[in-house]
């Protein structure tokens, strides 16, 4: 009986501590990671959000005449900070994105995307770091770190992000219907280059 005592007091024990690292990790996922202090504000503004959208008509009209035409036109797309975040946070204002706020940095060869995410029940708040480069003609989101709240993430985590964003990037920019065929995407400090080719297939 004392043996069957002794166990059913250390499960309990085990089951308490499981408790308590839950609620630990779920309150560590909700603070703000370290990382965002080092990022740096931008200014928003709705003539960024217009220089965006014109920059991206732009684009679409380029590659519907090169297809047309059924010849090549080089592409040379620059997105600056101010651009990206303004938009986001249109977006955020429309109700389109399931977070609260957002914020993306570029930085010399890597960005910084810092998200406070409204999942119901789920408040988290994470930082993605990382790079694009290209494969095939097509952008491919490479991981260098990835942060949720202050919890220390294992990389099999970071892995797992990587893969979702490229689905996610797969899913939802046209470069199949727009028929463009990227050469380099470099991000530097404040902005990101995408040059590239469109129009006849190769």
């Amino acid at each position: 009986m004392k043996i069957l005592q002794g166990f059913l007091i250390v499960m309990g024990a085990l089951a308490v501590l499981a408790i308590i690292a839950i609620v630990l990790g779920y309150v560590l996922a909700l603070l703000t990671p370290d990382i965002r202090s080092n990022m740096r504000p931008v200014v928003l503004s709705s003539e960024a959000v217009d220089s965006l959208n014109q920059k991206l008509d732009d684009l679409k009209t380029n590659c519907i005449t090169a297809g047309s035409s059924n010849t090549k036109k080089d592409i040379n797309l620059v997105l600056t900070e101010e651009e990206v975040n303004s938009a986001l946070v249109m977006a955020l204002a429309e109700g389109t994105l399931p977070a609260k706020e957002v914020l993306v940095n570029f930085n010399d060869g890597y960005m910084l995307v810092y998200n406070a995410w409204s999942f119901p029940g789920l408040p988290i708040k994470t930082v993605i770091m990382g790079s694009i480069e290209v494969d095939n003609g097509k952008p491919t989101f490479v991981m260098k770190d990835f942060f949720l709240g202050k919890l220390s993430v294992p990389d099999s985590v970071d892995m797992g992000v990587q893969q979702l964003a490229n689905i996610l990037i797969r899913l939802n920019v046209p470069l199949q219907e727009l028929k463009i065929n990227l050469k380099d995407v470099t991000i530097s400090d404040g902005q990101i280059k995408i040059t590239g080719t469109t129009g006849a297939t190769q």
